[in-house]
């Protein structure tokens, strides 16, 4: 990085060593999720008209790098209200809801939260990126990007970020310290987190038999800038991951925070803010919101409890090899390790964790259901996919993704 970018970095490290012993509140969760747009036709629809119809209301929306996708933001709320955070989001799915109809009455346009985009079109054109400087900066840097194939279907690389949703929450810890240690017990979590969230299988106008495509191809189509972090050794403080991020080959940021933020990995510190936050990235995005809040009550219980009793970290590379795994064959996946069982650990120490701070798990039992049934989201959308095709993907599509809204509207889990 250049003089100016080492200057902050360095401040940073000062800004990291002064705020050692603050005592910030804990796990204070704000969460992101990303949605695209298609209509009755399995065509992608531009969503600026809902981006600028949502501007100055209680539930803004922003653009993301494909035209058809937006994001929604919540700002942070206490862990412990998380019955609070799915009421936010149980209205803003009757807001949208509201809006599309107003904007799009006569294309029967539905949102999607699916992870990946259904629509076989969403791969075939340059022109379903959006014409802001920042996206056409990365789409330039993502057409230098050789193709990637998946079970014989090729994608070009700048396609692929258009194509593909996510559901991202930022925890909060207490301090520099306390955050790198959820960092570093976030990463022994991956391979869970992708077997119990995946839900994109249905993808660009088929069906896949990888656990979480989204996933791989994202990783291939960004040459190892996203993915599980190429970390060493875990993190000893905050200040070595502001080493890593640091020594990290800039693709168009131009400073710390840039770098930080294009660093696309399964887990990523943030320290844009007054406060220190580990934002994690992996977990698909979900079509109910009950679902959404389970994941979050897993991870909140897991890291009290596995950080108040020090548990033991397993090594990086098996953490890699696991999820890689998961990626592929979820539950079946066959490694040294037994995934399910890790899993089982990792819901008792989850809801050890939850009983510690006091915090009824209001939403555990869906993840709970999945882990017997050996289920996902993603299993239960091809079944209806497998149960309505006529033939017709375009028509499939879309009564798939029908029933799956219908059920969002309603926050009816998928079991």
């Amino acid at each position: 990085m250049d003089h100016s970018a080492a200057i902050q970095t360095k401040a940073l490290k000062n800004r990291i060593h002064h705020d050692a012993e603050r005592i910030d509140e804990t796990f204070r969760v704000g969460v992101e999720i990303e949605a695209c747009l298609i209509d009755k036709n399995g065509m992608p629809v531009n969503a600026e008209p809902l981006i600028k119809e949502h501007q100055g209301t209680s539930h803004p929306l922003d653009y993301e790098y494909g035209a058809c996708q937006f994001e929604y933001k919540t700002s942070p709320v206490a862990m412990r209200d998380l019955g609070y955070l799915n009421f936010i989001f149980e209205d803003f799915i009757e807001h949208l809801g509201k809006s599309i109809e107003k904007l799009y009455r006569n294309n029967d346009v539905i949102p999607v939260f699916l992870g990946g985009n259904p629509s076989p079109e969403i791969i075939k054109s340059v022109d379903l990126i959006t014409n802001k400087p920042r996206y056409n900066k990365l789409s330039k840097w993502h057409n230098k990007m050789p193709d990637v194939e998946i079970e014989g279907q090729i994608f070009k690389a700048m396609h692929i970020p258009a194509a593909i949703q996510a559901f991202h929450f930022h925890l909060q810890g207490k301090n520099p310290n306390y955050t790198a240690m959820m960092f570093n017990h976030i990463l022994n979590m991956i391979p869970s987190a992708i077997t119990l969230g995946a839900n994109s299988r249905l993808f660009a106008g088929r069906v896949y038999s990888f656990h979480e495509p989204r996933i791989y191809l994202y990783d291939q189509s960004e040459q190892q800038n996203s993915g599980f972090p190429a970390i060493s050794k875990y993190l000893g403080s905050i200040e070595d991951y502001v080493e890593y991020i640091s020594s990290r080959k800039p693709n168009i940021a131009k400073d710390y925070f840039e770098l930080e933020k294009e660093r696309h990995e399964d887990a990523r510190i943030r320290l844009n803010s007054d406060f220190y936050r580990v934002e994690t990235r992996v977990v698909s995005v979900q079509p109910t919101i009950k679902e959404l809040m389970a994941m979050i009550e897993f991870f909140i219980g897991y890291l009290s409890r596995a950080i108040y009793e020090e548990r033991q970290l397993r090594p990086l590379s098996s953490l890699r090899e696991e999820r890689l795994a998961a990626v592929r064959s979820g539950y079946q996946a066959e490694t040294h390790f037994d995934i399910i069982e890790t899993i089982r650990g990792q819901f008792d120490y989850a809801r050890k964790g939850l009983s510690d701070l006091g915090i009824s798990a209001e939403f555990f039992n869906i993840l709970d259901r999945r882990l017997q049934n050996k289920s996902t989201p993603g299993d239960d959308v091809v079944k209806l996919w497998d149960e309505k095709f006529n033939g017709s993907i375009r028509q499939t599509i879309f009564e798939v993704i029908s029933d799956t809204w219908q059920r969002t509207k309603d926050n009816r889990p998928i079991m």
